[in-house]
């Protein structure tokens, strides 16, 4: 593995256990998803090659706390970042980030200058009647659509392996268009959360983690999560759902072969290094 990439696991470690601690302290249900879940569940850990953390909240707790986070984001280190209190963030999905380890990553049209980070996914509610919820899930795709059209050349990877065909054809618009000039990345944020918190939480069965990699294949019965099961990961356990085989199975079919090396997709990580951030946290 290379030392970079080790060293960036190592410090989003770090920043998972202060997740932790700040969920057990204010009573925060969270489930480690995608790539982490798989990484506990196969490896114990990270995937040798994967380089963040992916944890979703339900969006009752995730609300709260952004919030909380966005308190404890004063002069240290490790910040909150979020669409709402960033002008320049353009994720849907809220940051926890480390300040002292910068990185540059390749693997968008414009390279990007970050640092050690966990991504913070919230868990949407679904509604339960079928057809009401395929549609929701056609918009929400829609609307996926045009927000990634909003900043492709900062989000996009044009060079991600396995897309289906219609993903190549959007890709080749907003390489080959100006379709991105036409779109207001805040406002298409701003009406991506009025659709996606529209189904009332507590009433509905169904989970979707609509703004991660695997979009509505993320979606799940609010039954195989459960409470939540904890999985040993490097030298700590993750909380993940109850039925990781189902959640598995679903997002990667024979889930316990790794892939090939030509299929392994990575975030264009180049560099790593320690800044001169102080922590006065």
């Amino acid at each position: 593995m290379d030392d970079s990439l080790r060293a960036l696991q190592l410090k989003e470690l770090d920043l998972l256990k202060y997740f932790q601690q700040v969920c057990k302290d204010n009573h925060i249900e969270y489930y480690a998803l995608g790539g982490t879940l798989l990484g506990a569940v196969r490896h114990k850990g990270f995937i040798p090659w994967d380089d963040d953390i992916d944890v979703g909240i339900p969006r009752p707790d995730y609300e709260r706390l952004c919030k909380i986070l966005e308190e404890k984001s004063g002069t240290g280190k490790i910040k909150f970042r979020s669409y709402k209190n960033t002008k320049d963030y353009i994720r849907y999905f809220g940051r926890i980030e480390d300040e002292s380890m910068k990185i540059v990553r390749h693997d968008n049209i414009k390279v990007e200058e970050a640092f050690a980070w966990i991504d913070l996914f919230p868990l949407d509610a679904m509604p339960n009647n079928v057809l009401l919820r395929k549609l929701k899930a056609f918009y929400v795709l829609f609307l996926r659509a045009i927000y990634r059209f909003s900043c492709f050349d900062r989000l996009v990877n044009v060079n991600k392996k396995g897309r289906p065909l219609h993903e190549k054809i959007l890709v080749w618009v907003g390489l080959h268009t100006p379709i991105q000039k036409f779109f207001d990345t805040k406002r298409c944020l701003e009406r991506l959360e009025r659709t996606l918190t529209a189904t009332p939480y507590e009433k509905s069965d169904y989970l979707v983690n609509a703004m991660g990699a695997y979009k509505f294949r993320e979606m799940f019965h609010k039954k195989y999560y459960g409470k939540g099961r904890m999985y040993p990961f490097e030298d700590t356990e993750i909380c993940g759902p109850e039925d990781y085989d189902f959640v598995c199975t679903q997002l990667y079919g024979d889930y316990m072969t790794p892939p090939r090396m030509d299929d392994r997709n990575h975030h264009g990580l180049q560099a790593v290094e320690e800044s001169q951030t102080v922590d006065n946290g």
